[in-house]
């Protein structure tokens, strides 16, 4: 069975959303084991707008949380 999972990176601006980028699942990685690896910032103040989004094999949106700019930085060089 071929896994289409994906992770999207992305920003939120007014009530749009910019996407920055974006992980899909394949032989060597699991998108929803990097789901929990990454951390969920609950610090308000270091939520600027940016969010990593899951999504299941029919390109539904399962699930998102706030993310730090760090995270997202790191998240979109890996």
């Amino acid at each position: 069975m071929l896994r289409q999972s994906k992770l999207l990176v992305w920003y939120k601006v007014a009530s749009q959303k910019v996407v920055l980028g974006e992980t899909v699942s394949s032989g060597e990685q699991d998108v929803v084991s990097m789901w929990h690896q990454v951390p969920f910032d609950s610090n308000t103040t270091g939520f600027n707008g940016y969010r990593l989004s899951l999504f299941d094999d029919d390109g539904r949106e399962i699930a998102d949380k706030p993310i730090s700019v760090l995270t997202a930085d790191e998240f979109l060089q890996g």
